[in-house]
């Protein structure tokens, strides 16, 4: 039984980015596809031997710990589902992009702040690398369901109109660099094991 799979080339994928979504190397794409050099044409088939399937992540036994994980959780199941060699095309080209994005996701995340369990072992501590709006860190975080009306108090970023209260604007507010930022139990993942596009959809139901 072979391992092969094929999927056809979309716009920005590459050899090597395909050898790191299916654990093999250039050279064994190059080698099978009977390409000179490394470069894709888009809406090409390309046949993909897949490598050794990747380790599922483990859950912590501790709800902390399975909240700060839980995008890579979601990250890790997704990469998995990749090495079914029954998915029809379009899945797979479903699914492959939503990798990419994932990881490309991961990447944002990085450069912009770290987020880890405070000591007291109850909260988070978010730590901000970069300044960023409330809404492209809900963008990068969307796990995170703080609403950081208070810190803009705090940071003295907020607007009165008419004298007559306090309007809160997440495009103008920023988070910024300096001192860490606590997020208690329910601002973060409301619920573990929840679909990361439920997530997704909430924090667009919170904005409304």
């Amino acid at each position: 039984m072979s391992n092969n799979i094929t999927s056809q080339v979309q716009q920005g994928e590459t050899l090597s980015l395909y050898a790191k979504m299916y654990n093999c190397s250039v050279e064994e794409l190059q080698k099978l596809n009977k390409l000179s050099n490394g470069e894709l044409k888009v809406g090409s088939t390309l046949i993909i031997p897949i490598g050794k399937k990747p380790p599922e992540t483990k859950q912590s036994n501790d709800i902390m710990q399975q909240k700060l994980d839980y995008f890579d959780t979601n990250l890790n199941e997704l990469h998995m589902k990749l090495f079914d060699p029954d998915l029809k095309p379009s899945e797979r080209e479903k699914l492959e992009q939503k990798y990419i994005d994932m990881k490309n996701l991961k990447k944002e995340r990085a450069e912009v702040a770290d987020i880890k369990i405070s000591h007291d072992g109850k909260s988070f501590e978010l730590n901000m690398k970069k300044q960023v709006s409330v809404n492209e860190f809900r963008r990068l975080f969307p796990e995170c369901c703080k609403n950081f009306k208070d810190y803009a108090k705090e940071t003295k970023q907020y607007q009165y109109k008419n004298g007559k209260g306090f309007i809160y604007d997440p495009n103008h507010i920023q988070l910024k660099v300096g001192k860490p930022i606590t997020l208690e139990y329910d601002e973060y993942s409301r619920e573990v094991g929840k679909g990361f596009l439920t997530i997704v959809a909430d924090w667009f139901r919170s904005l409304i």
